[in-house]
């Protein structure tokens, strides 16, 4: 990695290049040794397992995997000083990311080899390495010379910046969507065993010994994780305007707009979903089996008003108070496993992804936080005695308020077999229909549970696809306040001191429950009440400094 600089009248100009050799080792590839599940003793003396499974590798694989490849970096810069109060920056920057891909297509030359070229055990055709990463990126900053009129008193003399810019960003492949297909067929065969089937731990045992278990007759209906040969760095460009002015008495203002979007992101898609209608028994590409497909098929726009104000440390006291109000709006969050909080990690329906788009699980619309430091003004004169028991304390806080996480109600089942196969291996996120007319999405979860069972109803083959919007429901917020007592022992011998110090973590107790269960259908949900929210904490600390 190297960095140049150089400056030539009123230009200040940057460059620089950053090459890299990637090696990395993953021992990634969950059960190997079997996964067995019983759902009570009685079943575990008689050896019949709810859930058995197990992961077999092709022979002669190795349990972990080797990737190396090499990325390459470039960028130029220049910041140039237009006129006293006018500076433009501007810039490019060329990213050549490695195509660890290659890696895995060499394993499988391997195995294809081993196997007679039977097409049953080559891999889709991966990506090919991107060079297409450009990321330019333009700003300035001015500063506002004296306003007349009663602005002049308040925006005083050259105290006032306009910032603007734009910038690219890429964000890079992270392997772990590489591991996932090499723990899954052609590299290794994932065997589920009915549930309940008998002999449950002697027949996975004795896979996992070395007894391969017996591959289905065609093997291109086997359950794969591919991505395609279009598989590239997703990319966000942001957008920012603020306004920072310098204020009397110490205190400094911000107010912005800030905004990003995201282009290409990555998505879990069926790859082979059911024709509607079927009853889950035929494919859009019949000749092949479940395909779980990574994919930069996602989109996201974020859009935020950013308000800050500060005071530096004068008169024994500083703070700092800051508010956003945003909005988060994008396909999907996640990308590997929905969960019983009601995340997404793949569209309901496969052929109107489009019916996903929503309230990003991570939408936060409100937020405000103020934090301060004061010292008690008592006790500052060091010659009275009295000044050394009552004097020396400090007190600091943090006060934050946030709006809840956004979730989606789930279904839970699946009638018309629209997910069948791929809700194995990422899970059912299928949203029931609503069968309100309250406005479920501005309502608190204390609102809405005592008449949730009337907000939801349940899918069925004739209606299979849920008319419940993605991330409807908002989980309660956070209101926190935190507060820190600390106490300054004078000790009359050079070098040495002593603090007495409490903290006090979420002072008013309050309960952050989080995202509670999402299947409309039973018991739980929406009972947040069942998770113990956490509480109110102490810590006590005496330090000696010599």
């Amino acid at each position: 990695m190297n960095n140049f600089g150089w400056i030539v009248g009123s230009h200040s100009m940057k460059a620089g290049i950053d090459m890299r050799r990637v090696e990395q080792f993953s021992e990634f590839n969950p059960t190997l040794r079997g996964r067995l599940q019983y759902n009570n003793l009685q079943d575990f003396v008689d050896d019949i397992a709810q859930v058995q499974a197990i992961n077999q590798l092709q022979p002669g694989l190795r349990n972990w995997q080797y990737y190396r490849f090499y990325d390459n970096f470039f960028f130029i810069q220049d910041e140039w000083r237009v006129k006293r109060n006018l500076t433009l920056t501007y810039g490019l920057r060329y990213e050549i990311p490695g195509n660890p891909f290659n890696g895995l297509d060499s394993e499988n030359k391997r195995i294809v080899a081993a196997n007679k070229n039977n097409p049953g055990y080559v891999i889709d055709k991966g990506p090919k390495r991107d060079i297409n990463n450009f990321a330019p990126r333009f700003g300035f900053n001015y500063r506002f010379g004296k306003f007349g009129g009663p602005l002049g008193g308040l925006l005083g003399d050259n105290k006032t910046v306009l910032r603007r810019g734009y910038s690219r960003t890429y964000d890079f492949a992270f392997n772990n969507i590489l591991l996932n297909i090499y723990s899954a067929w052609p590299f290794t065969y994932v065997l589920q065993r009915p549930a309940r089937s008998p002999n449950a731990f002697a027949t996975i045992d004795g896979i996992r010994r070395g007894n391969a278990a017996p591959l289905p007759a065609n093997l291109m209906n086997i359950p794969r994780t591919l991505v395609n040969d279009t598989f590239r760095s997703p990319y966000a460009e942001q957008f920012s305007t603020q306004i920072q002015c310098e204020l009397p008495g110490g205190y400094a203002m911000n107010v912005g707009y800030i905004a990003t979007k995201g282009t290409g992101l990555f998505q879990s898609v069926d790859g082979n979903p059911t024709i509607p209608g079927s009853n889950g028994t035929q494919r859009v590409d019949s000749t092949r089996g479940v395909l779980r497909l990574r994919a930069n098929t996602g989109s996201s726009i974020y859009h935020s008003l950013q308000t800050s104000l500060e005071k530096r440390f004068t008169k024994g006291y500083q703070f700092s108070a800051h508010y956003t109000w945003s909005t988060f709006i994008d396909d999907q969050s996640e990308i590997f496993n929905a969960s019983t909080a009601g995340e997404v990690a793949v569209a309901q329906d496969s052929f109107n992804r489009r019916g996903d788009r929503g309230r990003s699980t991570y939408d936060r619309p409100h937020r405000f936080s103020i934090n301060g430091i004061w010292e008690v003004p008592v006790g500052r004169d060091e010659k009275k005695a009295i000044s050394h028991v009552i004097g020396g304390w400090q007190l600091g806080g943090f006060l934050t308020f946030q709006s809840g996480a956004p979730f989606s109600p789930l279904a839970g089942k699946d009638p018309g077999f629209r997910l069948s196969g791929i809700d194995a291996l990422i899970g059912n996120t299928l949203r029931p229909n609503v069968a309100t007319s309250l406005g479920i999405s501005s309502q608190s979860v204390e609102k809405l549970y005592p008449v949730r069972s009337t907000l939801f109803s349940a899918l069925s083959a004739a209606n299979p696809i849920g008319n419940a919007g993605r991330n409807v429901l908002r989980a309660d917020g956070i209101a926190n306040v935190d507060l820190v007592l600390n106490k300054k022992i004078r000790i009359p011998v050079e070098g040495h001191a002593m603090n007495l110090r409490a903290e006090f973590y979420n002072l008013a107790n309050s309960r952050d429950f989080g995202i509670p269960n999402a299947f409309f259908s039973g018991a739980p949900f929406l009972n947040q009440w069942n998770t113990d929210g956490g509480g109110r904490r102490i810590v006590l600390l005496l330090r000696y400094q010599f």
